[in-house]
């Protein structure tokens, strides 16, 4: 869980910037004589705290479920690699760092927390690590800290641009109550980050065209179906210490991660009608086509957390059905209308009818993990 934890955050981070400025603050850093590292100084700092205090939130919540002998170096491990995890991006936007090796890093983390997972299900004895793990680690980080904080003034024009198309998608999307635009901003960036691939032909028919279309994403950008199970091998590592009915809704839970993750094609077909009418196909026959992948990722997903946790043959079922029939409603929802209907209350308006847009989705998923741990 902290691997896959500390993946995330670098990933984020590296999304996210971490360090950017506004058009009135790039005004100053440009056009004026200022000491550029005094100025963006207290970002780095803030973005390095915000680090520490995600990892060590992280940290705590593995060791409660964990339980190691030393809890508390396990959280201060857990800690600096949430300042890492920072100072990382923050040099690589100082052109100190490649960004290959933060990359390697990213992918590397998942694949050693489902290495983890896997020995604590084969009941391989893993050891926690301990003051000396937790001295070391915190050595690294501060070292890596310290650079980013010294090296800030080398960040330059173009990667405050990156940074800031990203803070705008975010603020836009959170003014907007819709994730959609930084979800196309992320992903039309990780496409760009594979530059050009050779054509491949897809099969002749329009149902295989559609199904090789999912599996060809899958080839040419594997990592977040490889991060997604990751996630489900943690689930299942957890499911098999967890009382029936928490296992249950983890099952749940892994299975519609997995499906939501694989069911890119789906979302992107849904949300444009028109290039939908292009490929010549029925709704419903385009939909399922392209759900055959998520669901057979989805039954893969199932069967590992099943067979890693002791919960009944009917909540195993309802994990799978509903997790991927919640994953379905999601990715066909239509883009977000905000001309619906408010209701104006004592303290402002209700937006009715976005929060109805909104539980499109989680609302299935909340009715089958209810029904699964009552099932349990």
């Amino acid at each position: 869980m902290v691997a896959v934890a500390a993946a995330l955050g670098t990933a984020t981070a590296r999304a996210l910037g971490p360090v950017t400025c506004a058009a009135e603050k790039q005004f100053w850093l440009l056009s004026t004589p200022i000491d550029r590292g005094a100025f963006l100084r207290p970002t780095v700092a803030a973005g390095l705290l915000a680090g520490a205090v995600a990892g060590a939130v992280a940290g705590r919540l593995a060791a409660f479920v964990a339980a190691p002998a030393d809890r508390v170096a396990f959280v201060l491990v857990a800690a600096a690699l949430g300042v890492g995890a920072v100072a990382l991006p923050v040099l690589v936007q100082c052109r100190i760092l490649a960004p290959a090796p933060v990359t390697v890093l990213i992918r590397v983390c998942p694949v050693v927390g489902a290495a983890a997972a896997v020995a604590g299900v084969a009941g391989v004895a893993v050891p926690p690590p301990g003051p000396a793990v937790a001295a070391g680690a915190w050595a690294a980080g501060a070292l890596l800290g310290a650079v980013a904080l010294v090296s800030c003034g080398r960040i330059g024009a173009p990667e405050w641009a990156t940074a800031a198309e990203t803070t705008t998608a975010l603020s836009v999307s959170a003014t907007a109550l819709d994730p959609a635009p930084l979800f196309d901003l992320v992903e039309r960036r990780r496409w760009l980050r594979r530059a050009s691939r050779r054509s491949r032909a897809l099969p002749h028919t329009r149902i295989s065209a559609l199904v090789g279309s999912d599996l060809l994403r899958l080839t040419r950008r594997p990592a977040p179906t490889a991060l997604a199970f990751a996630g489900v091998l943690g689930s299942a590592a957890v499911a098999a210490v967890v009382p029936a009915p928490a296992a249950a809704v983890l099952h749940l839970a892994a299975v519609f991660t997995v499906a939501t993750v694989s069911a890119a094609g789906l979302r992107e077909v849904c949300r444009e009608p028109d290039f939908a009418g292009l490929l010549g196909m029925g709704d419903r026959q385009l939909r399922l086509s392209l759900s055959v992948f998520p669901g057979a990722v989805a039954t893969v997903a199932a069967a590992v957390t099943a067979l890693a946790s002791d919960v009944s043959t009917v909540s195993v079922a309802i994990g799978l059905v509903g997790g991927c029939a919640a994953a379905y409603r999601l990715r066909t929802r239509p883009p977000i209308g905000y001309d619906g209907l408010n209701l104006v209350t004592a303290v402002g308006q209700l937006p009715v009818d976005l929060l109805r847009q909104w539980c499109r989705g989680p609302d299935l998923l909340v009715a089958s993990a209810w029904l699964a741990a009552v099932l349990a």
